[in-house]
């Protein structure tokens, strides 16, 4: 008798845990999958065109689904901002999102939780993370990525664009975090595919590539990936240095050093440039860059970055990313966590995007390359 009525207790007890384990559950479930509204903020690395074309089109996906205002992407049809970016474009973009958020929405933009590292005082990036008037930041960019996930405690965050967020530690794997705030894009074979693209088309033996001595540029500009690349297709790369600029008044400085590491990489012989991701000017210095030694000396080059240095003068270039399809995926995967219920820490990381090829007309006239008929119906753009 006294076991059956300790077997009888037993047996309570396990279902009330049960109970109690499935209402805690029920309510996390419900907490991410919330009735109410998610508040965004924004941090950025630097002034890039990707961050603001990125930013627009999840905008516009937004206005979409309902949570931002109707006629908002009107104003913005046709523009391009890798091709037309200035200078205080993605904080004016910003401010015309919050603008025109839609009250009781789901995704709601907070005007004053903008925030751009290289603009911000060190001392300040503090203010970035842990905020009470956020409950999610995207995150354009390794360097703030690697801020937010040293220190953010309390709030969610989104890391897009940045270079290798695996190797950067900003999460573990395609498939794992640190914690459960953490989010990044992931896709580990764009610079592969990049380089796999341009050396069929240009069959480089020599590639000459410059960049910032510093931990950050290393892995921004993934060298680690361009050496294995190297190895495994055969070429030889041929490395440079310049610090990148402090200020609008150090970049004479820069773009002086720039050309000498170019002169210098020419002097070693290399047969192919590699411009990789950097602070460059495309549309008002490139083609001064690239007219002082690189294309007398007939070189071709390859772009790391975007469209825009092939619409400015870069020979040959593979798009990273499809922001549009970026956009897409992003925003189903904020639908799962937020209207779903699905875990934080289990969304889908990896977005890898359909490659598109440039090749700039003039450039190869300028430097008698000739584009195979084959190699030819590969190109998506040719700018003339």
């Amino acid at each position: 008798m006294k076991k059956r009525w300790i077997g009888m207790m037993l047996l309570v007890l396990a279902v009330g845990i049960m109970s109690v384990t499935a209402y805690a559950v029920t309510q996390e479930k419900d907490a991410a999958a919330g009735t109410g509204t998610i508040r965004i903020g924004y941090a950025q690395s630097d002034e890039y065109s990707s961050y603001a074309q990125q930013l627009l089109l999840l905008a516009e996906k937004l206005e979409e689904e309902g949570s931002i205002q109707k006629g908002f992407s009107e104003r913005y049809e046709g523009v391009n901002y890798d091709s037309e970016f200035e200078a205080g474009d993605t904080v004016k973009l910003w401010k015309d999102i919050c603008e025109n958020n839609v009250e009781g929405a789901t995704y709601q933009f907070v005007e004053n939780a903008f925030f751009d590292m290289d603009l911000t005082p060190e001392k300040e990036y503090e203010k970035m993370v842990n905020r009470d008037d956020v409950d999610l930041t995207l995150v354009m960019g390794t360097a703030p990525g690697t801020y937010f996930r040293q220190h953010e405690k309390k709030n969610k965050y989104m890391v897009l664009l940045a270079a290798d967020p695996i190797a950067s530690n900003i999460v573990k794997s395609e498939t794992e975090r640190y914690d459960d705030l953490s989010y990044a894009l992931v896709d580990t074979t764009s610079y592969q595919r990049q380089l796999e693209a341009g050396h069929r088309m240009l069959g480089f033996k020599k590639l000459g590539i410059v960049y910032e001595f510093s931990r950050d540029a290393y892995e921004y500009t993934a060298v680690d990936t361009i050496r294995e690349m190297g190895k495994k297709l055969g070429f030889e790369v041929v490395e440079g240095y310049v610090d990148e600029p402090v200020s609008a008044k150090d970049e004479a400085r820069y773009y002086r050093e720039l050309k000498k590491a170019y002169r210098e990489l020419v002097d070693q012989g290399i047969d192919t440039l590699y411009i990789t991701v950097a602070s460059i000017d495309y549309p008002k210095k490139l083609k001064e860059l690239l007219n002082d030694c690189i294309i007398p000396s007939k070189i071709p080059t390859l772009a790391q970055d975007d469209v825009s240095p092939v619409e400015n003068g870069a020979l040959f270039g593979v798009s990273l990313v499809d922001y549009e399809e970026q956009a897409d995926f992003l925003i189903g995967q904020l639908d799962r966590y937020v209207k779903e219920g699905v875990s934080f820490d289990q969304l889908d990381m990896v977005c890898e995007c359909t490659p598109k090829i440039y090749i700039n007309y003039e450039t190869a006239k300028q430097i008698d390359f000739e584009i195979s008929f084959e190699n030819l119906q590969l190109v998506d753009t040719i700018y003339r």
